[in-house]
């Protein structure tokens, strides 16, 4: 498929037997668009689609969104009532398709090299769709300005979740823009824990610049950023093997039921890990599957790597770090 600029939105008609629930209780139609805007700031707003969470920041001139969701119908068009200022550019903090579905509405997308091939690979109920893969991309790199005139967002390349992920730092707002690198319900360590406390040393480094983490699945307080400093710290001074390998897993919101008239509700923006739970059950995972209701969920996916059942998890100074004890130390 083509893009072209100024694109409708495509077809969603196939998911209109597939139910979302909001936080409200309200249920409609995956195939409906659905669009929930909150001010985080002046001239700072998150907005709620399906997928992670997209945000829209307000310069002089222009506006900005991060990150683009999964959702049906035009989220840029939604954005721009959030502002009389035009909107035409997208950051993307990373490639996965939660965050980078709608990217073909925008003129002209960035983000980092490493990101381009993956960016439009569609995932579960996804799948054997078409997207858009030639729209415009400009390559972005650690310590680049993006120059909003009366906002500037310093782009910071720190590679946690992802590969070629970024962070944008705004320090009007006192806001770092993190996607899935900082989420503060779980830090992640899927590199080298030693690794791992590198990037979190960075991060502290601007610690005195901002007060909030706009993660990819919500708002953080951006004291998880010393937490985490302080628990990888104490893992690295030889208390790797305090962390437990059967733990209940943090988890995304669930719908309250299972069905409605005979389809299935998920979850408004959660992803759906249900088709993972067989998968995990064929890989030996019972026990864990057990510990979380019998459910697949985010952070059993680690577990489908080859060397997945080496990973852990400790829970101190009110955070959870989950990491591989084979990973401890660079090599």
């Amino acid at each position: 498929m083509r893009w072209r600029r100024n694109m409708e939105p495509l077809d969603f008609s196939r998911f209109s037997d597939i139910l979302l629930e909001d936080e409200d209780g309200n249920i409609q139609p995956m195939s409906e668009p659905y669009f929930k805007a909150k001010e985080l700031a002046p001239g700072v707003w998150q907005v709620l689609s399906h997928g992670d969470y997209t945000y829209v920041v307000e310069g002089d001139d222009e506006i900005i969104a991060i990150d683009s969701g999964m959702g049906a119908g035009n989220i840029r068009e939604f954005c721009q009532t959030l502002s009389d200022k035009p909107l035409y550019r997208l950051l993307n903090t990373h490639n996965h398709f939660d965050h980078t579905m709608n990217n073909y509405l925008f003129d002209v997308v960035y983000m980092h090299e490493k990101c381009y091939e993956g960016r439009c690979r569609p995932f579960g109920d996804y799948a054997g769709m078409e997207f858009p893969d030639d729209y415009p991309v400009v390559f972005l790199k650690d310590g680049d300005v993006i120059n909003l005139k009366g906002r500037e967002l310093l782009v910071l390349n720190i590679e946690e979740h992802c590969s070629g992920s970024l962070q944008f730092l705004d320090r009007k707002s006192r806001i770092l823009f993190c996607g899935d690198e900082l989420n503060g319900n779980f830090f992640d360590s899927r590199i080298s824990v030693e690794h791992s406390f590198r990037n979190i040393k960075r991060w502290m480094e601007l610690r005195d610049s901002y007060d909030l983490l706009a993660a990819g699945n919500g708002i953080h307080d951006a004291g998880y950023v010393d937490r985490y400093y302080e628990t990888l710290k104490y893992i690295l001074n030889g208390h790797e093997h305090e962390g437990v390998e059967f733990f209940v897993p943090y988890e995304d919101r669930r719908a309250s039921i299972d069905s409605l008239d005979g389809k299935p509700v998920y979850a408004r923006r959660s992803p759906n890990m249900d088709p993972l739970t067989e998968r995990l059950k064929a890989l030996g995972f019972e026990k864990h599957l057990e510990l979380n209701h019998g459910r697949a969920c985010f952070c059993f996916t680690r577990k489908l790597s080859p060397d997945g059942i080496f990973d852990r998890q400790l829970e101190m100074n009110g955070c959870r770090v989950c990491y591989y004890l084979n990973r401890i130390w660079d090599k």
